[in-house]
């Protein structure tokens, strides 16, 4: 740049009117990348987070930007990017990362591995997430290499990994508690050796916000599950961060006993007993019913209104406890039960109170 401008100060020709326009191009430029690392991670921004998907991620990143999430989590199924041992095509989440980083947003992968045997539903279907692996045939050495092929890729570029979601319910995970273990510790060591900086997190645990106990949970089979899951999973130490799914309601609705409040407690007091105070919490899934929504037979009474109001305590409760960020669950409504009316916005895209409520929370 310094030869560049020595070249305009001796041309004849107009020199002094192009020294002074590169000067300023200059001066804007440094300006210019000064501003935008700081516009692009604003507090708010920093601890707020959406759900997405390769699918999805096209059409939701204009409103992911305009909502001011900081962050993303996207699913990352390995038998996506596997072609065959130790080969791998990287370019759907190639494109995704691409996609996140000029945007200045950081990205979590959730990676699933091992899944129930499920047979293809259409013979066209090379690989997915329904193609069939056996526990019992698990390649941990091939599992390795995708690990350190996937970090070593993104290394540096804002990419954080989550190994497996909700362990403790079968629609997830196809392994047993034992499998989980060995792959959070193989998994954890891999990735921090091949980037050090990135956050590794383990599952999260299945809330259960579906079931319907109105005795509570504490004493009963509930915790067993619940803990039974957690609490081993904890004992490794294993992960930088602590997962937590909640979908317990701020206020008005008490679920099975709880509040979200008092399930994140729940969480906290069984860090404490694993002497994890230096870990922090990321919430990785939170959302509420937009309209009335049936659970077991009991009737959680949503609405548009009170979706709104209960992101925003959620969220201030949440911060106020110590949590490091929060993930939205749905963008859009989708066609599932229960779960489905979560959206920010409807199904044709109408935003929500609950829109303005997040983007609010990220100024």
């Amino acid at each position: 740049m310094g030869d560049l401008l020595f070249r305009v100060v001796v041309c004849p020709f107009k020199g002094a009117v192009l020294l002074i326009r590169i000067r300023t191009f200059v001066l804007g430029m440094i300006l210019l990348t000064c501003v935008l690392p700081f516009h692009a991670y604003p507090e708010g921004e920093r601890r707020l987070g959406i759900n997405t998907t390769f699918r999805t991620i096209r059409e939701e990143v204009k409103s992911i930007e305009e909502l001011g999430a900081g962050t993303i989590r996207v699913p990352l199924e390995w038998q996506l990017v596997k072609i065959q041992p130790g080969e791998y095509d990287w370019s759907s989440s190639d494109r995704l990362v691409n996609v996140a980083q000029t945007r200045h947003v950081e990205v979590l992968f959730t990676i699933h591995t091992l899944f129930k045997a499920v047979k293809p539903k259409s013979p066209k279907l090379i690989r997915g997430p329904l193609y069939e692996i056996i526990p019992e045939r698990f390649d941990r050495k091939e599992l390795v290499s995708f690990l350190e092929a996937l970090a070593s890729r993104y290394r540096g570029r804002g990419v954080n990994y989550e190994i497996e979601n909700e362990v403790n319910e079968g629609a997830f995970w196809g392994g047993t508690l034992e499998q989980y273990l060995e792959l959070l510790q193989v998994g954890y060591e891999v990735i921090k050796k091949a980037d050090p900086n990135a956050k590794v997190l383990p599952s999260a645990m299945r809330c259960g916000i579906l079931q319907n106990s109105p005795s509570g949970w504490a004493g009963e089979k509930a915790w067993k599950w619940h803990d039974g899951w957690l609490k081993p999973i904890l004992s490794t130490k294993k992960f930088d961060v602590v997962n937590v799914h909640n979908y317990y309601f701020p206020s008005e609705i008490t679920a099975n006993g709880l509040t979200f409040r008092s399930y994140l407690q729940h969480i906290q007091d069984l860090m404490k007993e694993s002497g994890l105070r230096d870990r922090s919490i990321w919430i990785t899934e939170t959302g509420f019913v937009s309209v009335p929504a049936n659970a077991s037979g009991r009737t959680d009474d949503g609405s548009c209104d009170k979706q709104g109001r209960w992101l925003t305590e959620a969220y201030e409760q949440a911060l106020e406890s110590g949590v490091e960020k929060v993930f939205w669950l749905l963008l859009r409504d989708r066609k599932e039960p229960y779960f489905g009316s979560m959206g920010l916005v409807d199904a044709n895209g109408g935003p929500r109170p609950a829109w303005n409520a997040f983007k609010q929370l990220s100024n």
